[in-house]
């Protein structure tokens, strides 16, 4: 029998659980609603904070890496969602995103395995069994590839005739590696992987637009159609791939697809006056805040503007930040700035940097589209 000491104590322990309940309740309900906002920030803080009370939640370690994903950590992401699907093995959302990361890493193994293992717990799930024959399909296509390798690059490759180029990717990749680092003020560590596909099994694996040259979804894809006749235009195209590679290692997020693009364009050499020159012939200028996304929704009319104006904006925030400025807005975008605050550093608002645009090609808010 208890006696009255004990029962006390008994009781202030039960009132203590159920106050720390009550506060990781409070805490991922916060964690989600910010998720819910796109405030990964506050959301990775929020799961962080009740993971300390409650560290084996499956979803509270599923909250906590859907908040690192946003943040770009992917590696933190991956861990907190191996937890979570370790916890809790019918916790599809987990598997759903851990998947996808580590598919995007170019563990294509392991995210097969992922959704085999899912797909154990959740046969009727038709998005998972999609996303699964589409990656045992890739997978079976690399099965006659080979690979050239160096500390930082591997080029992966089908053939004799694409060994030679793979070959020499790796040159233009190193070349091009140092020089995209002095501008954007870092170097990656992270190995990047190189697939060289032909033209059918570009446009089967990606669902790339037929526009596109090349790809990057963490690694970069180029079909290698033609490359033996022009070398020029397919060493351009790699530059620009490489560019998104090293941009998301640097700004995971916050970089608008204007930029992104920009910047891609800038490296690979386009001409920015020529650009300026067409676009001012044209009178035309399309709002940046409706190139923030990717550009792959577009047609290829769409798309050659968007591009156009993206290296003329990029062109013109370099002459204004300068150089050795381009390093500082990107730190600024990784760490949860939007673009329209992060310029504002260098002494200047967006909407004067943006009207200043307008004017160069000629037209006038109105007759922007």
């Amino acid at each position: 029998m208890l006696r009255p000491a004990a029962l006390v104590c008994l009781f202030i322990a039960s009132d203590v659980a159920i106050t720390a309940q009550s506060t990781v309740t409070q805490l991922a309900d916060t964690g989600w609603q910010a998720i819910n906002k796109g405030d990964a920030d506050k959301a990775a803080s929020a799961f962080r904070e009740a993971l300390t009370m409650s560290p084996r939640d499956p979803v509270l370690n599923l909250g906590a890496g859907t908040a690192a994903h946003l943040q770009g950590r992917d590696q933190d992401a991956t861990m907190f969602l191996q937890k979570a699907v370790a916890l809790d093995p019918a916790l599809v959302e987990a598997s759903t995103l851990l998947g996808e990361i580590v598919y995007r890493q170019g563990n294509l193994d392991l995210a097969i395995r992922t959704y085999e293992a899912a797909l154990a717990r959740a046969p009727r799930n038709e998005a998972l069994k999609q996303r699964l024959e589409a990656w045992r399909s890739e997978a079976s296509t690399y099965q006659t590839f080979q690979s050239v390798k160096d500390d930082r690059f591997a080029v992966m490759f089908e053939g004799p005739v694409e060994q030679k180029l793979a070959a020499h990717a790796t040159s233009v990749l190193g070349s091009a590696f140092w020089r995209i680092g002095k501008v954007i003020g870092a170097f990656p560590s992270n190995p990047i992987n190189v697939i060289l596909y032909t033209d059918k099994q570009f446009r089967d694996i990606t669902g790339a637009p037929e526009w596109a040259g090349g790809g990057f979804d963490g690694q970069i894809r180029m079909p290698v159609r033609g490359a033996q006749q022009n070398m020029a235009a397919f060493d351009r195209v790699l530059t620009h791939e490489l560019a998104h590679a090293m941009l998301r290692s640097v700004a995971s997020r916050n970089l608008p697809a204007w930029l992104n693009e920009g910047l891609a364009m800038h490296f690979e050499g386009y001409d920015a006056s020529a650009v300026e020159r067409a676009l001012a012939s044209a009178r035309m200028y399309v709002p940046l805040a409706s190139l923030r996304t990717s550009f792959t929704r577009l047609n290829e009319t769409q798309a050659a503007i968007a591009y156009a104006e993206s290296l003329l904006a990029t062109s013109v925030l370099i002459e204004r930040v300068g150089p050795s400025g381009v390093g500082q807005l990107l730190q600024d975008l990784d760490s949860g700035q939007p673009v329209e605050q992060a310029v504002e550093r260098f002494g200047f608002t967006f909407g004067d940097f943006e009207s200043g645009l307008v004017r160069r090609v000629g037209v006038t808010r109105a007759a922007s589209r």
